[in-house]
């Protein structure tokens, strides 16, 4: 059916009584200025040339209020973010859009709450340090966290949701924010974290589907710079931008920057649209990152060598850890939350070698319903051209029609594990192949799962 434009939704509180007030005409119009860092409006983190926020305002305190507004409300999360994408008035809804100056997040019980991007950002890098894998504990620093402001160490920071509500707080930044408000240094930057957060908040704001997603799946399988310990890349740019054009038509018709010609179908859930979105990338992602007419493909055997993702993209192929980091990473830069999952070894035997592939989390449809995740396998060597004849993986794939999602695979020995960011929720570590005995990356233990799944397929 014929798409439609949807309400504005970036410049509104979401609440019938308490407006946010529209940004001056200055503020717009540095909005609309090309960015110092990529030359186009509106595109690129913040950096320390950047005019500071002020701390205060009538339209600061008007946002206070339509933070509370929504905070009171316990909306079902996947009904308030349907009504907001169909473009239903959220005040009666209940629901708290994202935008380009503010975020809405649902909360584990169904609330909705409502923050200033500032302090979002802040949040999300007080989380990261909170879980901050050991490999980068002695580089603290140099990728972007402020260890003063953030904790002598990790795992010293209490915090919980209250910090959300205004109930509680703190003054945890990221050291992005310290730069921004001082002086640039000659040859130094302010880190990979500063641009994964500038991006997965950009997505918060372009994105529909983002606002359908719980904060806490959002904070640990969209907001991480890392999978596992592969090296640490300023890669989140290049997939953000790399995604952009293969998900125009899913963007907010006024996203935070350059206003959209058409949004998504008033017909389609959130659900739909990341399974949508999901078959779009892992169809088009590996010609758009590879050369001319030489789309990224499989190559055995290059793990650990080649297995981050600016890596994969620059030598143009990778073995199945590779691709899977590659595609997890390129679907969190949409705001889609994903994860490596996989085996170390195949009924427990390293002879007989391992593989990886990809889960995704897909929120549930209707008022209540629970989010799941589901895998899929990266579909690479798709030149351009030949995008609508190939038959990517996607999300409702039978299960069954994948190679190793068979029975003579998982008959009860193999052990499967995906990966996670959160050390405290995690119950297991994730089990390299390429660095056995490493318990560096937290894990779930996804075995019983797919020894049910696919242990059905196959004679």
């Amino acid at each position: 059916m014929p798409r439609t434009r949807r309400k504005s939704v970036s410049r509104q509180c979401r609440h019938r009584e308490h407006a946010v007030p529209s940004p001056s005409t200055g503020d717009r119009d540095r909005a609309h200025e090309p960015s110092p860092r990529t030359g186009r409006a509106g595109r690129g983190p913040p950096t320390s040339t950047s005019p500071p926020r002020p701390e205060a305002g009538p339209g600061a305190a008007r946002r206070c209020r339509c933070r509370a507004s929504c905070r009171h409300r316990r909306p079902p999360p996947v009904a308030a973010a349907a009504a907001l994408h169909l473009g239903v008035d959220a005040g009666a809804s209940g629901s708290c859009a994202s935008n380009s100056t503010h975020v809405g997040w649902i909360l584990d019980d169904g609330r909705s709450v409502s923050m200033e991007r500032d302090e979002a950002r802040s949040e999300m890098a007080a989380y990261l340090w909170r879980n901050v894998m050991p490999y980068d504990v002695s580089d603290a620093r140099a990728l972007g966290f402020d260890p003063d402001s953030l904790g002598s160490t990790p795992g010293i920071i209490e915090r919980d949701e209250s910090s959300l509500t205004g109930d509680g707080g703190g003054a945890l930044r990221s050291v992005s924010r310290a730069a921004r408000e001082g002086s640039a240094v000659d040859g130094l930057s302010d880190g990979v974290l500063n641009q994964t957060l500038h991006y997965a908040l950009e997505a918060k704001a372009r994105y529909p589907w983002t606002d359908a997603i719980p904060r806490s799946v959002y904070l640990e399988y969209v907001a991480p710079y890392a999978v596992v310990n592969e090296p640490r890349t300023d890669h989140r740019q290049l997939l953000f931008d790399a995604v952009d054009g293969m998900l125009a038509e899913y963007q907010r018709t006024d996203g935070p920057t350059v206003p959209k010609l058409r949004g998504p179908a008033p017909d389609e859930t959130p659900r739909e649209q990341i399974k949508e979105a999901v078959k779009l990338i892992n169809t088009r992602l590996w010609s758009a990152l590879g050369r001319e007419s030489s789309p990224i493909v499989f190559q055995a055997g290059l793990t650990p060598r080649i297995y981050d993702p600016l890596s994969v993209v620059a030598y143009g192929h990778s073995s199945c850890t590779g691709l899977a980091i590659l595609l997890a990473s390129a679907l969190r830069s949409a705001g889609i939350p994903a994860r490596m999952a996989g085996t170390p070894a195949w009924h427990g035997n390293d002879d007989e070698g391992n593989h990886g592939w990809v889960e995704v989390y897909v929120p549930g449809d209707g008022a209540g319903g629970k989010g799941e995740w589901a895998f899929l396998e990266p579909t690479p060597g798709i030149a351009e051209g030949q995008e609508d004849a190939a038959d990517a993986d996607d999300l409702d794939r039978d299960p069954c029609k994948r190679w190793f999602c068979q029975r003579d695979r998982f008959d009860g020995s193999t052990r499967t594990y995906a990966t996670r960011f959160d050390r405290v929720e995690a119950d297991a570590t994730y089990p390299m192949a390429w660095a056995v005995g490493d318990d560096g990356v937290p894990g779930l233990d996804r075995s019983d799962y797919y020894n049910e799944v696919c242990g059905k397929c196959g004679q």
